[in-house]
């Protein structure tokens, strides 16, 4: 496809007449359409993504502008098209003339799936970014605050039975589809009548979904078996076929003689369904939920309005921690890399401050404090001299052990501290301080001194008055998913999924966007009366 026409910089004069008699000056989408060159890209910015010859694409700024639509209403695909057929504030804000007719709505199915196949699902909101600090609207040492929630995966989780049968339906489906004659072939016609429908274990009792799950897990074995012994290669590599082999190794771990786990394995890595392996169920506090979880990051400096900077979908299990690295690069490749960055206890590491130092962010949050024992005894009561290698307990008893060790991850050792368990033992605090026979233990992390800091640091005032920065991003949050409707996944994979979240952000900043510019507006006619 290639293209061809492209939106008008301008409104058409009688959408622009009809536009300006039945809506507000005050209305979003009027605004939309009035700063249309200011705030728009050129449609010429789009053609990477196509070809130079071929049949006429849909104005790909006119796809990427009713997506961002879609995420400002909360509507789908089919409404979408329909609205800018027949609204009028959409076509002021499109450009569109009133006579235009549309196009099909699996159009914005298969814009999306280009973006995704380019890797430019975050084109559009980098452009917007870009805008603002051209525009002066958005500092590059900025101060920046970043929390996350969770995102609910478009299908329920599915019971062990119902999971090893869909798994294998799918397999097959997909197997027939490939290469229907193998099928035919290699696969018993009673086996594939058994898969044909959808498995439920509504109504059954233990022993019948004992007994199903059993023979789920013998067949599916025995069909990866037929494939792996003279299936054509292309069959071998289906990633259903994969799926399917991936939740029989989770599922029956010692093989289908065995039978399935006792108890039904769960988070990092396990498959929940075959629609969508990438989704994982986890648990947070009090909420649980199936699917993944979303970063958002939010500009906080003071006299400038706030913007979502960055946002980012990732695996549900992930901790936050692990995620904030990610997100300080992402905001160094849109020149954006904070001052200060403000978050929760969750992303607070030895690690993560050291990191972020070294980027010359200073990391502003409240770290975990030493809970490892009762208080009187915790690592901060004990006396450690690191340059004599000594350390004095609570009962002035010292320590006969201190090595280093690269027992857990990160670039630096840890060091292992150990009493001598017959000291421990005899002590008045045993029971208290440590009921291990071999004696107290500490462990001090290689970033200890970042962690102190941080935790003197957290106690004063100054910081308390400072932090209370970062209470405004759980209302963009719920801004987000009460307005946009960020919480459901509206496609499956977390590429789609980050592609939703980068074009709801563009709908919300280009909302505050218009919000701003009404208040300048505003402030200009006030000034002049």
């Amino acid at each position: 496809m290639s293209l061809q026409w492209s939106l008008s910089r301008v409104a058409p004069a009688d959408t622009a007449a009809l536009g300006q008699e039945l809506l507000s000056a005050q209305d979003a989408m009027r605004r939309i359409g009035d700063s249309f060159d200011n705030w728009m890209p050129q449609e010429e910015q789009f053609a990477p993504l196509y070809s130079d010859q071929g049949r006429g694409a849909i104005s790909p700024l006119l796809l990427a502008l009713v997506t961002v639509f879609q995420m400002l209403e909360k509507i789908p695909d089919r409404a979408a098209a329909r609205a800018v057929v027949l609204r009028i504030d959409w076509k002021y804000a499109l450009h569109l003339p009133l006579g235009y007719t549309g196009f099909h709505f699996t159009d914005l199915s298969a814009f999306r799936q280009r973006l995704l196949q380019q890797g430019q699902e975050r084109w559009l909101f980098d452009y917007l970014i870009s805008r603002l600090r051209e525009q002066g609207l958005l500092p590059a040492r900025s101060k920046v605050r970043t929390d996350a929630t969770h995102v609910v995966a478009l299908m329920n989780r599915l019971s062990q039975l119902e999971l090893v049968h869909e798994s294998l339906r799918v397999a097959l489906e997909a197997l027939s589809a490939a290469a229907e004659d193998w099928v035919d072939q290699s696969v018993p016609e009673v086996f594939r009548e058994r898969y044909a429908a959808r498995q439920h274990d509504y109504r059954l009792t233990d022993r019948q979904i004992t007994e199903r799950l059993r023979q789920a897990g013998h067949d599916g074995f025995w069909l990866l078996r037929q494939i792996e012994h003279d299936a054509p290669e292309v069959l071998r590599t289906l990633s259903a076929v994969q799926t399917l082999r991936a939740v029989l190794e989770q599922q029956f771990p010692q093989g289908p003689e065995q039978g399935p786990t006792p108890r039904r394995p769960g988070g990092r890595g396990v498959i929940e369904t075959p629609h969508d392996p990438e989704v994982q169920g986890a648990k947070k506090g009090s909420t649980s939920w199936l699917g993944s979880k979303v970063q958002v990051s939010e500009s906080c400096t003071a006299g400038f309005a706030p913007w979502i900077v960055d946002v980012e979908v990732d695996e549900a299990t992930r901790h936050d921690g692990k995620a904030l690295a990610g997100v300080q690069q992402r905001l160094a490749e849109r020149g954006l890399r904070p001052e200060q960055h403000y978050v929760d206890q969750n992303y607070i590491s030895g690690e993560n401050l050291a990191h972020s130092a070294a980027q010359g962010i200073t990391l502003m949050g409240r770290p975990p404090e030493d809970h490892g024992a009762p208080e009187g005894y915790r690592q901060v009561d004990f006396q450690i001299d690191e340059a004599h290698q000594e350390v004095l307990c609570p009962q002035g008893q010292r320590n006969v052990v201190w090595s280093e060790t690269k027992k857990r991850a990160g670039p630096l050792p840890c060091v292992e501290i150990r009493f001598a368990g017959s000291t421990c033992r005899a002590c008045p605090a045993f029971g208290v301080c440590t009921a291990s026979q071999s004696g107290r233990s500490l462990t001090l992390n290689p970033y200890r001194a970042w962690l102190n800091v941080a935790r003197e640091r957290a106690q004063s005032e100054d910081f308390r008055e400072a932090f209370r920065l970062r209470s405004p991003i759980e209302g963009t949050i719920s801004e987000l998913v009460r307005g946009h409707g960020l919480r459901y996944a509206r496609y499956r994979g977390l590429a789609k999924m980050r592609l939703q979240a980068y074009f709801t952000g563009v709908a919300a900043n280009l909302k505050r966007l218009m919000r701003w510019l009404g208040t300048q507006e505003a402030r200009a006619a006030a000034s002049i009366t």
